[in-house]
């Protein structure tokens, strides 16, 4: 725990070094960068690398086009259950509407497993998912579908989530797979996610910060693969900048 607060408090301080979380010039351009922290990396319902975890968002956006990475890793250093991935994403919005191209890389425990430059299809550790989502003042909701990855990838599930806000404090979430997907590391479809999710807004040292909390539930879990954590109930703390 003591790690965590230490983080946080870096974080919030390191956060003056950009003089805006969105920076735009007169043409239009603009650059954003993102930070958060998490107790534990609970992605579509499963525990990746068991540890808490740090991740970074940078992107750059002209008009209604965007390009970015996330990159996600554990606190305690380890590759283990994938808990470190690095995620490049393409987007664009429309109104309501949101079209991502999302190209995954989940680092293996060893590194002479992780050959990041290898698209070839009978090789390829890559995963390419095409996105459609939705957002407004009360209802997110995505769909997604895997698009590219190893031409031994027979797999063929379609991830469905949505998140009701009730409030600016309170919002819920259910999530699923139709089929088994290599990219969400599960061999048989059901729902993944009920979560319960609040929220809250500080201001520390001039710069919000949003902590919340998810009460999350998954009911698929015993389809779950084993490479990564696979657990019933998961109560996770967050922050982000």
């Amino acid at each position: 725990m003591n790690k965590i607060i230490t983080v946080l408090f870096t974080m919030t301080l390191s956060s003056g070094s950009f003089a805006q979380k969105n920076a735009t010039d007169s043409s239009g351009f603009q650059v954003g960068v993102d930070l958060g922290l998490a107790s534990r990396n609970i992605w579509r319902g499963l525990d990746y690398g068991a540890s808490p975890s740090v991740w970074g968002d940078f992107s750059a956006s002209y008009k209604s086009f965007s390009l970015g990475a996330v990159g996600t890793t554990t606190l305690n250093g380890s590759k283990a259950q994938f808990g470190t991935w690095l995620e490049l994403y393409t987007k664009y919005e429309f109104k309501s509407f949101s079209f991502i191209i999302d190209d995954y890389f989940f680092f293996n425990a060893l590194d002479q497993d992780n050959d990041y430059f290898e698209y070839r299809p009978q090789y390829t550790q890559h995963l390419v998912e095409a996105r459609v989502e939705y957002e407004n003042d009360h209802i997110e909701a995505l769909v997604g579908y895997v698009i590219y990855s190893n031409r031994d990838d027979n797999t063929n599930g379609v991830y469905l989530e949505a998140t009701y806000k009730l409030n600016e404090n309170l919002s819920f979430t259910a999530g699923g797979i139709t089929g088994a997907q290599w990219l969400s590391f599960y061999g048989a479809g059901g729902l993944t996610t009920l979560g319960i999710n609040g929220h809250r807004e500080l201001k520390l040292f001039g710069q919000s910060l949003l902590l919340n909390a998810s009460l999350i539930f998954n009911p698929n879990y015993k389809n779950a693969s084993p490479m990564v954590g696979n657990n019933p109930v998961y109560f996770v703390i967050s922050a982000e900048l």
